[in-house]
């Protein structure tokens, strides 16, 4: 730590860390640009990209029984169910990276990166330095003479007692300042590493997307109907298209209903007006997923559980996992239901007992910042 001295006191000054030409380009704020342009090119990219999924989502609403003419049998129709979604999460990517570009932000900053992880560190405040007091030095009496004392016999010399004059008490001490106590070590908390920072926002992405599924469960027990969601067979050729159908679509729709929606509207100037963000989001992604009838609108639970844990953590990457393994628990459901029955109550289990340990951490870490915080106020740091 530095010291600087700052009227007579002396304290210690935290250094501010080192950042990377590369991390300091990432932290350069992009230019405003227009709420019309924003909701433009928003508004490009996702006609572009799922107008297609528009439509049939529409059509399969008006007339469930279209979607028994889309099962997977050969390897043609796998192929091409398995471009179709490639082409749709290609043209997601040309388009939020085009645009990004134009308005300053590469393309990786919306994903996101880890924040490197800090070891905790405690801080110890410099005491003032005060100037060193001259000690008194103990007086003493002069020495007096040896005087001969005549007795009888021979001379003797007598020596009298002496007595030291110290000047007791001492003189008083300037008082030092109190220290301020609080019961425990300061110390900064630590910032938790990559693993930890995964698995916060994967979880709780996780729960949202089971907040839908319960959202469609519940429909379909009380009106009795299943939901117009395409039935694709189960064929074996299922297996490579729910994969890449999975990966796909998570990819193509957090990327633009999550990340582009985000970054492009607080840059339009809504970033204290969280709740236009969260009102694009949800109307984009409705559309789509209207085959489902009511129950679309089960959506509202996932995609504002993602909108938050993006603007939170700045991690899309987790949101995007989250979403591609939902879908392909979804698509083994129609080649072994109960296996796959049996991971979705597993993933369900993992979910519930890890948004628990993430609330408990969370609150533990940010209290842990608030003492801190308060500490460091207190003593100056």
């Amino acid at each position: 730590m530095d010291h600087t001295e700052e009227q007579g006191e002396v304290r210690d000054v935290i250094p501010a860390p080192a950042v990377s030409p590369a991390r300091a380009e990432e932290t350069v704020q992009p230019a405003r640009i227009s709420p019309k342009r924003a909701f433009g090119e928003l508004g490009v990219v996702y006609f572009v990209s799922f107008g297609l999924g528009v439509v049939s989502a529409i059509g399969l609403l008006t007339d469930p029984s279209l979607g028994a003419d889309q099962q997977v049998r050969t390897w043609i129709e796998a192929a091409s169910e398995m471009m179709q979604y490639i082409m749709q999460a290609s043209a997601v990517v040309l388009g939020v990276g085009y645009f990004s570009l134009r308005r300053g932000l590469m393309l990786r900053s919306i994903f996101g990166r880890f924040t490197k992880p800090t070891p905790p560190a405690a801080y110890y405040p410099a005491q003032p330095q005060y100037a060193a007091q001259p000690q008194p030095q103990p007086q003493y009496a002069a020495q007096p003479q040896y005087q001969a004392t005549q007795y009888p016999g021979q001379p003797q010399y007598h020596q009298p007692q002496y007595q030291a004059q110290y000047p007791y008490p001492y003189p008083a001490q300037p008082g030092y300042p109190s220290y301020p106590q609080l019961g425990y070590l300061p110390t900064r908390p630590a910032e938790r590493g990559p693993g930890w920072q995964f698995a916060r926002a994967f979880f709780l992405s996780m729960a949202g997307v089971l907040a839908f599924l319960i959202t469609v469960v519940v429909y379909v027990n009380i009106t009795g109907q299943n939901s117009g969601a395409p039935d694709q067979g189960n064929s074996l050729w299922m297996v490579p298209v729910g994969i890449v159908v999975a990966l796909s679509a998570g990819f193509g729709e957090e990327v633009l209903i999550t990340g582009m929606v985000v970054t492009t509207l607080e840059q339009a100037g809504f970033a204290k007006r969280a709740w236009v963000i969260y009102l694009v989001a949800i109307a984009l992604r409705i559309p789509f997923h209207l085959y489902y009838g009511w129950a679309s609108l089960g959506v509202i639970c996932f995609t504002v559980v993602n909108i938050w844990v993006y603007r939170r953590w700045r991690l899309l990457w987790p949101i995007v996992l989250a979403h591609a393994t939902y879908d392909a628990v979804e698509f083994a459901g129609s080649l072994v239901p109960n296996l796959a029955g049996l991971a979705l109550l597993g993933l369900g289990l993992a979910t519930f007992v890890m948004t628990i340990v993430i609330a408990c951490v969370e609150l533990s870490d940010r209290s842990a910042r608030r003492r801190f915080n308060q500490w460091r106020a207190a003593v100056g740091v």
